[in-house]
Formats: C-alpha cells, sequence, structure tokens
C-alpha cells in the first residue's frame, strides 16, 4: 500500500468521524436546523436490527428532517435544548476503494436528566450511515437509525419512537 493512498483514507476516515460526532453535539445544543443541514442532501429514516429502512424516509429534504426532529423532540429551558448527551462508540468507517464514497456503522447512547428525570439513559441504538464526496467534501448520502432498547423517554420524546 503506498503512503499517500493510507493518507487519503485515514484524513477520509477522520472527516467522516467529525460528520458523525458533529451530529451528537448539534442535536446536544438543540441546533436543529443545523441537524436537518447535515441530512440535506440524505436519505434520512429508520431501519431494522439489519439496517433496512422501515417506514417512510425523508429523501433530501432538510425542511422535512427539521420537522421530523421538532414533532419528536421536547426541548427544555432559554435556550431550548433536549438536556441529552448523545454518546456515538464503537463508529466502523469503510471507504470504498474509490475513495468517494464510505459507510459507517456506530453505536448510540443517549443520557438525559430533564424535569423530574435523573440523569439515566433512555435509548440505545445505532447509526447505518452513508458519505460521499461532493463540492470537495464529505457528506451524508444516508443516515437510519436502528432503535435497540428504549427507557424512560417521558421528558426526551414528544412522541413513542417507531420499533422494528
Amino acid at each position: 500500500m503506498d503512503l499517500e493512498y493510507t493518507v487519503t483514507r485515514l484524513a477520509a476516515i477522520e472527516a467522516i468521524r467529525d460528520l458523525i460526532v458533529s451530529y451528537s453535539h448539534l442535536i446536544d445544543r438543540g441546533a436543529l436546523g443545523e441537524v436537518a443541514e447535515l441530512f440535506a442532501h440524505a436519505v434520512y429514516g429508520q431501519c431494522d436490527t439489519d439496517g433496512t429502512p422501515v417506514g417512510p424516509l425523508i429523501v433530501e429534504d432538510a425542511r422535512a428532517v427539521l420537522s421530523a426532529n421538532q414533532g419528536f423532540v421536547k426541548m427544555h429551558g432559554t435556550p431550548g435544548t433536549p438536556a441529552t448527551k448523545h454518546l456515538t462508540t464503537n463508529i466502523r468507517i469503510q471507504v470504498a476503494d474509490n475513495g468517494t464514497e464510505a459507510t459507517a456503522l456506530s453505536y448510540v447512547t443517549v443520557l438525559q436528566a430533564a424535569g423530574d428525570l435523573p440523569l439515566q439513559p433512555i435509548l440505545t441504538g445505532r447509526y447505518f450511515d452513508e458519505f460521499a464526496v461532493a463540492d470537495g467534501g464529505w457528506r451524508f448520502t444516508r443516515r437510519l437509525v436502528c432503535i435497540d432498547h428504549v427507557g424512560d423517554l417521558s421528558e426526551h420524546a414528544r412522541q413513542s419512537p417507531p420499533r422494528h
């Protein structure tokens, strides 16, 4: 393997990792508009335990992603935040040989302390992500979320999440 290929691949992995964790930082700040922009060119929705899409998907529509998140996530305080910490771990990124596409699988654990709810995990799941290079940088082309375990969502969700 040549050094240039290795460096290019490692740079791609770090750029993709940064995109993945950017979501966590943005959603925990309550920056739902910025979250929506991350997925403006992506398919966004739920999946089953194997990563197969289930239910309605949002396709390249930042306004629909924003609306979906506003309709699901409860905000607390001023300025409003979900009072959560999304911990994204076990991130496994695979860059295609062409160097312009990639996939990632990662775990998510959502912690929350809000209202009368003490600090606790409220959700665990997995992100099935796809990426591509466009306009000189990496961006999401797909995010599917598999919800594996659900705790007390009373201070987080305006409605029950779909379980598949």
